[in-house]
């Protein structure tokens, strides 16, 4: 999987089904017609003129590999028997000019063959039903968003181009767990121009305000650009991996490391998300590395002086 899709995993129904008719819009243009819920649950959230037929589906994660295939075939199975089942409205919806060639069920990611398989056995079950709004070599196919990469990555473009976040508030430092609080503190203490109490804690001040407004900037992201904070919270998840498997290993002074881990989590942000401003893409970035501070990822090995 494309390391930019990976934070679409976990996304809610709505917020999927969202993305997924903004990047079929741009892959299909007018060719496109959505299907709205209201007046009826049809098992789709949209075809095409040309009859591709749409069922977006993101179950609540986390799961295992087998239960979410097995989320995966249910939520086939169910739908394509709605497609069988609903024969009058269906015939209504799609009228005498549209045949559906391909039943597509899209999910966020797909990591079990036993889908396809399952989806080829749905194949032979609407074959079977001679439907006339069903093209007689239909097929059943799973795909993701790696499937419409090209139109993926213009929705992701276009959500960039328009991205702004609100102004920075005044923190209640009384919601940060103080235990956690006292665990930066303590890391903090190795690096040699913070080991002056008054300095530190400062520092730890400074670093918990860019913890809660970068949350509130995070929940903000995810509720009004759900692309970007899908890449957003990829990439700082690809950067904690290194976190624990690479900067533990270095034996850099305690400063040294601390200045690389704000510099390298920065330019992940403004990778992300390169038209927020410099203030913004700062605040997200000490916002990250303190809550590895605060969560473990993130320690230093210098001894604390004498």
């Amino acid at each position: 999987m494309d390391q930019s899709m990976h934070g679409l995993i976990g996304l809610s129904g709505a917020e999927w089904q969202d993305l997924c008719t903004r990047v079929l819009r741009m892959q299909h243009g007018a060719d496109l017609v959505p299907v709205p819920d209201k007046g009826g649950d049809h098992g789709l959230e949209a075809y095409t003129l040309s009859g591709h037929l749409f069922q977006c589906y993101s179950p609540e994660e986390p799961l295992s590999n087998q239960k979410r295939y097995e989320k995966q075939r249910d939520k086939t199975t169910k739908d394509i028997g709605k497609f069988i089942d609903n024969s009058d409205k269906l015939k209504k919806l799609f009228g005498e000019h549209v045949k559906i060639n391909r039943w597509i069920i899209m999910c966020p990611y797909i990591d079990n063959k036993d889908l396809v398989a399952h989806c080829a056995s749905q194949t032979k079950r609407i074959r079977d039903a001679n439907l006339v709004y069903a093209d007689p070599n239909i097929h059943v196919i799973c795909q993701t968003m790696e499937d419409y990469e090209l139109s993926y990555k213009r929705v992701v473009n276009a959500q960039l181009a328009r991205m702004h976040l609100p102004p920075l508030s005044e923190p209640d430092y009384s919601s940060v767990d103080s235990a956690s609080v006292d665990k930066m503190r303590e890391k903090l203490a190795k690096v040699h121009s913070l080991r002056d109490e008054s300095r530190r804690n400062d520092y730890v001040r400074r670093l918990l305000y860019s913890y809660i407004n970068s949350q509130e900037f995070r929940s903000y992201i995810k509720d009004h650009y759900t692309e970007i904070h899908a890449l957003l919270e990829s990439e700082l998840d690809d950067l904690e991996q290194r976190l624990v498997m690479e900067f533990s290993l270095d034996d850099s002074r305690a400063a040294t490391l601390l200045q690389r881990v704000l510099a390298e989590t920065e330019s992940r942000v403004k990778g992300c998300a390169p038209d927020t401003t410099s203030g913004d893409s700062r605040t997200l970035a000490q916002g990250q590395v303190a809550e590895w501070l605060m969560r473990c990822p993130l320690d230093f090995y210098e001894e604390l002086a004498s």
